[in-house]
C-alpha cells in the first residue's frame, strides 16, 4: 500500500506542477504552426550553403512535430530542392526540440540541463546537416507511400488557400492546440508521468546506480542503442528522465537517451531509406549515435564533471535525496504519502491550468477510444463482407 500511495501521489504532484507549462507550450506551438507556412519553410531551406542548415535547425526547433510527423515533411522539403543534409538537420532538431519540451525541460530538469541539452541538440543537428551535405550524393529514390503525402503537401503550397482573417486564424490555432495537439500530448504525457511514478515507487536505487549511475562510455552506448530503435516522444520522456535522476542516473546517460530516442526509430529509419536512399539512412543513424555519445560525454565530463548523486534510505521504504542535478520539485524525499500536504504545496495560480490539462486529457482519451472503436467497426465490416463473399461462392 505504501508503494501504491507513493505512485498515486507522485503522479498527482507531477501533473499539478507541470500543468501551466504544458498549457502555455500548447498555445505557443499552435501559434507557430499557424503562422509559419510550408511554402515559407521550403523557401528558406532550398538554397545552398550554411544559412539553409541554420534555418532548418531553427525552424525545426520551433515546429511542434514529433519524429513520425516530421518524416513526410522532411521528404517534401528535400524533394522541393533542399539538400539531403539540410533535410536531415530539420528532421533531427524538430522532434528533439519544441516549445513544449523546452518549457518542460526547464521546469523539471533545471536551467543547466536545459542549456546543455539544447546546445547538444541544436549543434548536433547543424553538424549532421553540414557533414551530410558534403558526403551525401543524389540517389535514385524509389516511389513509396510517402509520395502521396508529400504530393498533397506540395499541392497545398502551390495553390494556397486565401489568407484567413486574423481572428479566425487565432481561433483555428487555439482549436488545434486544445483539440489536436493538446489531447494527443496530454495522454502521452500521462503515460510518461505514470511510468515516472512507477520508477519512483518500485525501482530499486541499486539497479539504477549499477546500470546508469556511472560515467562509463559503455553506459552511454547502452542507452543510445536502446533509444534509437524504440519510438519515444520528447515530452513524455522528460518526467521519466527526472525520475531516473532521482534514482541516481548520471546526466550524460539521460542526455544521450533524450538525443537518440525522440529523433528516430527503426520504422522511420526505414522510411528514410526508402525515400532518400540507404546511404542517407545509414549516415543518419550513425550521426545520431555520434551526437548522442558526444553529448553524453560532454555532460558527464565537462558540465557535470564534479557531480555525484547523494541519497540515503530512511527506514525501509523512504529515500531522502541529498544532492541531485535536477530540481527536487516534489521535495527532497521520494515519499509523498500525505495528499493534503501535496495540495498545499501547489501554487494557487496552477489550478486553472490543472483544470484545462484534465480537460485535454479527457478529450484525448475520448478521441483514442473513438478511433479504436472505428477501427474495430471497420474490421468487423471487412470480416462480414469476406464471409458473405465466401457464402455466395
Amino acid at each position: 500500500m505504501e508503494h501504491l500511495s507513493l505512485f498515486l501521489n507522485s503522479l498527482i504532484m507531477a501533473m499539478a506542477m507541470s500543468a501551466p507549462y504544458l498549457i502555455l507550450g500548447y498555445v505557443a506551438a499552435a501559434l507557430i504552426k499557424e503562422y509559419i507556412s510550408r511554402e515559407s519553410l521550403a523557401k528558406h531551406l532550398g538554397d545552398a550553403g550554411i544559412r539553409p542548415i541554420m534555418n532548418a535547425v531553427g525552424i525545426g526547433a520551433l515546429l511542434p512535430i514529433c519524429s513520425c510527423g516530421v518524416i513526410p515533411l522532411g521528404v517534401g522539403v528535400q524533394r522541393a530542392g533542399a539538400a539531403r543534409g539540410t533535410s536531415l538537420a530539420f528532421m533531427t532538431s524538430s522532434p528533439a526540440i519544441s516549445p513544449v519540451s523546452i518549457i518542460m525541460v526547464g521546469m523539471m530538469l533545471g536551467p543547466v540541463y536545459l542549456g546543455t541539452y539544447a546546445c547538444v541538440a541544436l549543434l548536433g543537428s547543424f553538424l549532421i546537416g553540414l557533414v551530410g551535405n558534403r558526403l551525401l550524393r543524389d540517389e535514385t529514390r524509389p516511389v513509396t507511400d510517402f509520395d502521396s503525402i508529400v504530393d498533397r503537401v506540395e499541392e497545398g503550397d502551390r495553390h494556397p488557400a486565401p489568407a484567413p482573417e486574423a481572428g479566425s486564424r487565432f481561433k483555428r490555432a487555439m482549436r488545434w492546440a486544445f483539440w489536436d495537439l493538446g489531447p494527443e500530448i496530454s495522454v502521452d504525457l500521462l503515460i510518461g508521468l505514470s511510468v515516472a511514478a512507477l520508477v519512483l515507487a518500485f525501482l530499486p536505487i541499486e539497479l539504477t546506480a549499477a546500470y546508469l549511475g556511472t560515467r562509463s562510455i559503455w553506459t552511454l552506448l547502452l542507452v543510445i542503442l536502446i533509444g534509437i530503435p524504440v519510438y519515444t516522444c520528447s515530452v513524455p520522456t522528460i518526467p521519466i528522465v527526472w525520475a531516473m535522476f532521482m534514482r541516481g542516473a548520471m546526466p550524460g546517460a539521460m542526455l544521450a537517451y533524450m538525443i537518440a530516442g525522440p529523433a528516430t526509430n527503426l520504422g522511420e529509419l526505414n522510411a528514410i531509406r526508402r525515400n532518400m536512399g540507404l546511404s542517407t539512412a545509414t549516415f543518419y543513424a550513425g550521426s545520431l549515435l555520434t551526437v548522442a555519445l558526444a553529448g553524453g560525454l560532454f555532460a558527464n565530463h565537462v558540465v557535470y564533471r564534479s557531480y555525484e548523486f547523494k541519497a540515503k534510505m530512511i527506514g525501509e521504504n523512504e529515500l531522502q535525496v541529498q544532492d541531485c542535478c535536477v530540481p527536487m520539485i516534489f521535495g527532497n524525499r521520494v515519499d509523498q504519502n500525505n495528499l493534503g500536504q501535496i495540495a498545499a504545496s501547489v501554487p494557487t495560480w496552477h489550478y486553472p491550468f490543472i483544470a484545462i490539462l484534465l480537460l485535454t486529457i479527457s478529450v484525448g482519451l475520448y478521441q483514442r477510444f473513438m478511433q479504436r472503436k472505428r477501427s474495430e467497426d471497420d474490421g468487423n465490416v471487412v470480416v462480414t463482407n469476406s464471409a458473405r463473399g465466401e457464402t455466395q461462392e
